[in-house]
C-alpha cells in the first residue's frame, strides 16, 4: 500500500516532484502521484522536460516517471492524499475522500513563475511533512 498520494492537475510537474522528494528523503517507495486531467500525457509528455531538468539540478532523476490519472483504486490504496490544485477543479471521487489535505501552491502552468521556485516550495513542504529541515 502506498501511504501518500500527491495530486495535481496533470501529473507532469508538481505531484511528480512531491512524489520524488518524498521517496528520496524517506529512502522509500511510499508515495505516488496522479493528475486529475485525463489527456495530459498526449499534451505534455511523461513528465515535462523542464520539470525533469529542475529536479536533476538536485540530483533526483524523474525522467522515467509516468503520468497517471486519478482513479478510485489509487484513492482507496492511499492513506493520505495531498492535493496541489484548486478544490473546485477536483473530481467528486477525490473530494469524497476523508484523507485529503490541500496545499496552496501556485501552479506554474502558463505562469512566469520559475519551475525552481515551485520545486523549492514543494521541497520545503515535503521536508515539513516528514519533519526534516534542510
Amino acid at each position: 500500500m502506498k501511504k501518500i498520494l500527491f495530486v495535481c492537475m496533470g501529473n507532469v510537474g508538481m505531484s511528480q516532484m512531491a512524489e520524488a522528494f518524498y521517496n528520496h528523503f524517506t529512502n522509500s517507495n511510499d508515495s505516488w502521484s496522479a493528475g486529475i486531467q485525463k489527456d495530459t500525457p498526449a499534451k505534455y509528455g511523461n513528465p515535462a522536460q523542464k520539470v525533469v531538468d529542475t529536479m536533476i539540478e538536485l540530483g533526483i532523476d524523474i525522467s522515467q516517471a509516468k503520468v497517471k490519472t486519478i482513479n478510485q483504486k489509487i484513492i482507496d490504496k492511499s492513506e493520505k492524499i495531498i492535493v496541489m490544485c484548486k478544490k473546485e477543479l477536483c473530481p467528486n471521487l477525490l473530494l469524497k475522500s476523508k484523507k485529503i489535505t490541500f496545499w496552496d501552491i501556485n501552479d506554474p502552468y502558463k505562469m512566469t513563475l520559475d519551475k525552481t521556485d515551485v520545486r523549492d516550495v514543494i521541497k520545503e513542504k515535503i521536508c515539513s511533512l516528514i519533519n526534516w529541515s534542510f
